[in-house]
């Protein structure tokens, strides 16, 4: 509000206690009173009063007439009167000893005030001359709100922002519905562009609210109802990893295949430690069906391996520890290979190995399993080779090859025979006493089965260095942990006993000698796999 100050002076002139003014006073003016009676020494002198307007702190809601006179000597204190016509005093305020009073929450209109004095014993004089003062009216437009709106809604806050055409204050009701129930605290700041902060909010939760601004002059604005819309809490939960497995694993890959519960990216740490070192590409797609190819690896190596899966909220996953495996190529330790599919002539070519060419006496070409064989007459017919790199005898070994027999023989037929010539020892595979297996020579079977149908077989040997087993058609026949007498071989015989005392009948094809076990697995891939062909 606007504040007028008029200061007022006047004649010395006045009229007797409990009259009204002088008449010949001029409004405004200072009347002195003087009464012998009351005890006052001096004449009572009414001074000066100022009339103007003013604010409350804060909001003013209306006029202030701010009053003020001289002392007189001997009064015990002042009364004031005021009312809205001149000399018709309705209201009276005892101020007590001070000289200045503000009328405070007055109308618009013109007011007429005086000024009594009151002896000790309570005696009051007359009225001062009387002052006037017109109280305007205020602003009673209230602030027009435009240009509300939500922002930075999250699960728990949001932000609420509105314009004002004048300078008010701030605060939002808002709640659940319409009723609101909750409200800001008031920022008394005078302002035109507004904001204020909610908190505290429920997540997923449809709010209404309405905002609220006064301007300096008390006059209020609401606005309509507005809503918005919290987001869902924060995820802060971490993926659940289940069905972790690896597959497709050759001598240098392998697949790493899991699930997880929510959509997630996709990551494999792997190593041949549980220390890892290596880590996959980062697929961030998010999936809950995750697959990963880890390539470069060493074959026949043991990997550990763990899974790490982030979802949108960027909550990590890692899943426990893993291993598989890697393959170790087909053509991995093999030493000899004999496709025997020359078709003609007196030697075998080895494939494989290092050179180990045999030479033939008395065996025949024939159709073999794959592409041509050999045929051994039961009588003078075998092969004979170096061994260049063949494994001890009580070393890990595998010995493979397919055969189709001539007839169920109960006589000693082998097939392949490593001997040791200065030892007079040899590991012998073939049939035996009705059997068929491995066995040294001298000594007795290593690991036998039944012998097949007269048909094509694929038979294996392996020794692992503690375990023999003997394989037919990929099928394990039989096993054993007889320990084998240590020698190595310096001969390496076909279709004949070392000593040439008994001979094979039958047809040989795809023989190979390896310096290490090959698991079932291998033997399953290698009995599907030609010499010729074999990686």
């Amino acid at each position: 509000m606007r504040r007028h100050p008029i200061r007022l002076r006047g004649n010395a002139k006045g009229n007797m206690r409990g009259e009204p003014p002088s008449t010949g006073t001029e409004r405004g003016s200072v009347g002195l009173v003087s009464d012998r009676r009351f005890g006052f020494s001096t004449p009572f002198a009414i001074l000066a009063v100022v009339l103007g307007l003013s604010a409350f702190a804060g909001i003013s809601f209306a006029g202030d007439v701010n009053l003020a006179w001289n002392a007189s000597t001997g009064a015990a204190g002042y009364k004031v009167h005021f009312g809205t016509a001149s000399g018709a005093y309705g209201t009276s305020v005892d101020v007590g000893t001070r000289t200045t009073y503000t009328v405070t929450g007055l109308a618009a209109g013109t007011y007429y005030f005086a000024v009594t004095a009151y002896d000790s014993s309570g005696v009051q004089s007359g009225f001062s001359n009387e002052a006037t003062a017109a109280v305007t009216g205020g602003d009673t437009t209230p602030p027009v709100i435009s240009a509300v709106s939500s922002s930075s809604v999250t699960f728990s806050s949001a932000t609420v922002t509105w314009t004002t055409n004048e300078q008010t204050n701030s605060q939002v009701d808002y709640g659940a519905t319409a009723s609101y129930g909750s409200s800001t605290p008031l920022n008394a700041t005078l302002v035109t562009a507004h904001s204020q902060g909610l908190s505290g909010l429920a997540a997923s939760a449809t709010y209404h609210f309405r905002v609220k601004s006064v301007d300096a002059a008390g006059n209020p604005a609401t606005s309509g109802d507005f809503t918005f819309t919290t987001s869902a809490a924060a995820d802060t939960t971490a993926p659940v990893i289940s069905s972790v497995s690896s597959s497709g694993v050759s001598g240098n890959a392998a697949t790493i295949r899991w699930s997880t519960n929510e959509a997630a990216n996709s990551q494999v740490q792997y190593g041949t430690s549980t220390s890892y070192g290596s880590t996959s590409a980062l697929d961030p797609s998010l999936t809950t069906s995750h697959t990963q190819t880890l390539s470069g690896l060493a074959a026949g190596t043991i990997y550990h391996y763990r899974v790490t899966s982030k979802d949108a909220a960027t909550n990590l996953v890692t899943s426990s520890d893993f291993t598989f495996k890697t393959t170790t190529p087909l053509n991995a330790d093999l030493v000899v290979a004999y496709s025997f599919d020359e078709g003609a002539g007196t030697t075998a070519a080895d494939y494989y190995g290092i050179s180990n060419t045999g030479t033939l006496f008395n065996a025949s070409w024939t159709t073999g399993k794959y592409g041509n064989a050999l045929w051994f007459n039961g009588k003078n017919g075998y092969v004979t080779a170096p061994c260049s790199g063949l494994p001890a005898m009580n070393a890990p070994q595998t010995i493979a090859y397919w055969f189709t027999a001539s007839r169920r023989s109960t006589s000693t037929e082998p097939v392949v025979s490593l001997a040791d010539d200065a030892q007079q020892i040899s590991i012998q595979a073939g049939f035996k006493d009705s059997r068929i297996g491995v066995w040294q020579d001298p000594g007795s079977w290593l690991v036998a089965a039944s012998p097949p149908s007269r048909t094509w077989h694929y038979i294996v040997y392996t020794f692992d260095g503690a375990t023999h087993r003997f394989y037919v058609d990929g099928d394990e026949k039989g096993s054993s942990t007889i320990r084998p007498t240590a020698a190595t071989p310096t001969s390496l015989q076909i279709g004949r006993v070392r000593d040439g005392s008994d001979y094979l009948r039958g047809t040989v094809d795809e023989l190979r000698v390896y310096s290490r076990a090959l698991s079932q697995t291998e033997i399953q891939s290698l009995m599907n796999i030609a010499i010729g062909s074999q990686p």
